[in-house]
């Protein structure tokens, strides 16, 4: 007889202990559908579709049993101050926790309390950690089509308050109905894989520009900090991709509106987290409005000439051409996707880049393997790519899958789930936020042998467990920009490495949190140009 995971509201009594064997067969139906099936493969690919499936039999003969599930108050945590809650741990010299590491903060939170993690954060503001892959799995699959989140507050009473500019809040902050209108008008487009070979060409022309300039960077010892020209290079690409043209980022002379997007796109990342960390504040949100003014403004001023090249017949083919021809799509939904395309598009793509770059400095073999790869599809450093598939680049694509294990760019995935969910043997209500700990899950050895090491080659001989690392998360809010980031990480790191041998001489990089993850130190790499 198959049980559900998912408890009903009756199940969950304030008494210490409860008794439960809830059947709902319709659940797992669905998970066992077609639908269900294609996406697993999709996500995990053919090779760990087993490795999946175990966690899914795992799951519901664990739920076949009649197990003890706890009440919610019996789950363990740090114990709260009356008001406060536990808001005072991160405070400075009197507090352990940390809001800038909060990967340190919620690894120790693992440490000391185990798997499922109660924090109650400040007044009645309650957040539920899972490290483990099948609590994990229970809440991706609990969202259904419209996973709930909250995030990017500060950004939606922006946006709102300003309906002549957006349609609404965009992909990250909306929900239900407003999210799944907002979303399915352009999913289908930013996940095609025709789509984003379409613009892969002018990718390309944008990367080899950035690796044309290194050499004009570089300093008598051959080193750079290169994380400036990821910043532009991640710039000039989405520039390319959303408004069809060059915005002369990677230009000899410089570039100050390309530095102000840049400039605007870390602020907007560090309202926003300010803002989600602590009680709303001012002062941080007229941060957030003066950049996305500017936000507005440049691409505004971009988008309508675009539109009116569009309108004169002047325009190539390009994914913001086939954006403008969608009859559900206002200009105002073309300009709010754009914008989260600028934001989400710059800093993560750039610092995932980084932290890649770092790690081929700090594991000299795998970058030679990665050269011996890359050099079978680039015999010479001017060579071009071909249409290669990123599925044939197995040893780059296990390389990037590794980078963002190891320095993923947020510490996880947030949910409101929606009913009451069985987590770590204990009862949690709806309503209930719970992040999924994908970060501090990925560095545990009991997901990944040798954890700490940096080794693509798990990847090829399929030595993890899947779902602990999702970086682009799973299921119905996995990331539309997916494709596109896989896309500039192929070209980038394959015309990096084709071209220089890199390697890093100072102190070890760790992140610190900005909303997303990003280097604590400057990328402060040795760049030497190696033989045809």
């Amino acid at each position: 007889m198959n049980s559900s995971i998912f408890l009903n509201k009756s199940f969950c009594p304030k008494s210490r202990t409860c008794l439960v064997a809830v059947t709902l067969s319709e659940k797992l139906e669905r998970r066992s559908s077609r639908k269900a099936d294609r996406w697993k493969v999709k996500m995990f690919g053919n090779t760990c579709r087993n490795s999946f499936r175990r966690i899914v039999t795992s799951i519901e003969k664990k739920s076949e049993t009649n197990e003890i599930i706890r009440s919610f108050d019996e789950m363990p945590g740090p114990k709260p101050l009356p008001i406060i809650g536990n808001l005072w741990r991160y405070f400075p010299i009197i507090g352990n926790y940390s809001f800038e590491r909060m990967h340190k903060t919620y690894a120790k939170l693992y440490e000391e309390y185990g798997p499922i993690v109660k924090e109650k954060v400040f007044g009645d503001r309650i957040i539920v950690h899972a490290f483990d892959p099948y609590d994990m799995y229970k809440v991706y699959q609990s969202g259904g089509n419209s996973p709930i989140r909250i995030s990017h507050r500060a950004l939606a009473r922006y946006r709102r308050e300003r309906p002549h500019l957006y349609s609404g809040p965009g992909l990250f902050p909306s929900n239900g109905e407003e999210w799944r209108r907002f979303r399915s008008m352009f999913q289908k487009l930013l996940l095609s894989s025709s789509t984003i070979d379409g613009c892969s060409e002018a990718l390309e022309d944008v990367t080899d520009e950035m690796v044309a300039k290194i050499p004009t960077c570089l300093n008598e010892k051959n080193e750079m900090d290169l994380q400036p020209l990821l910043f532009n290079w991640a710039l000039e690409c989405i520039g390319v991709v959303t408004l069809n043209r060059r915005l002369g980022c990677l230009s000899a002379e410089g570039n100050k509106e390309a530095e102000s997007l840049i400039k605007a796109a870390n602020d907007t990342h560090t309202a926003v987290f300010r803002t989600e960390s602590v009680p709303f504040s001012i002062t941080s949100y007229k941060k957030l409005e003066v950049a996305q003014n500017l936000f507005s403004s440049v691409v505004g001023k971009y988008l309508d000439q675009t539109i009116e090249e569009f309108k004169k017949g002047n325009c190539k083919e390009s994914l913001l051409v086939k954006m403008l021809q969608l009859e559900e799509a206002s200009r105002r939904d073309v300009f709010t996707m754009i914008l989260d395309m600028f934001m989400a598009g710059i800093d993560t793509t750039a610092f995932t880049l980084s932290f890649g770059l770092y790690n081929l400095a700090k594991n000299k073999n795998v970058q030679e393997k990665l050269r011996e790869e890359t050099v079978k599809y680039l015999p010479t450093k001017s060579s071009r790519f071909s249409g290669t598939p990123l599925s044939q680049r197995q040893y780059l694509n296990s390389v990037i899958k590794e980078t963002l294990r190891v320095n993923p760019i947020a510490v996880g995935t947030g949910r409101i789930i929606q009913k009451d969910l069985e987590l770590g043997g204990y009862c949690v209500p709806a309503q209930t936020m719970v992040i999924l700990q994908h970060q501090v899950a990925s560095m545990q050895e009991k997901f990944f042998s040798n954890a700490s090491q940096f080794d693509p080659e798990r990847w090829i001989r399929r030595d993890f467990t899947p779902l602990v690392s999702s970086p682009f998360g799973y299921g119905g809010r996995m990331c539309v920009g997916k494709n596109l980031a896989n896309r500039e990480l192929y070209l980038a790191f394959s015309k990096m490495v084709r071209n220089f041998d890199v390697s890093y001489h100072y102190e070890d990089i760790d992140s610190v949190n900005r909303l997303i993850n990003v280097p604590d130190k400057p990328l402060k790499l040795r760049l030497e140009k190696i033989a045809e």
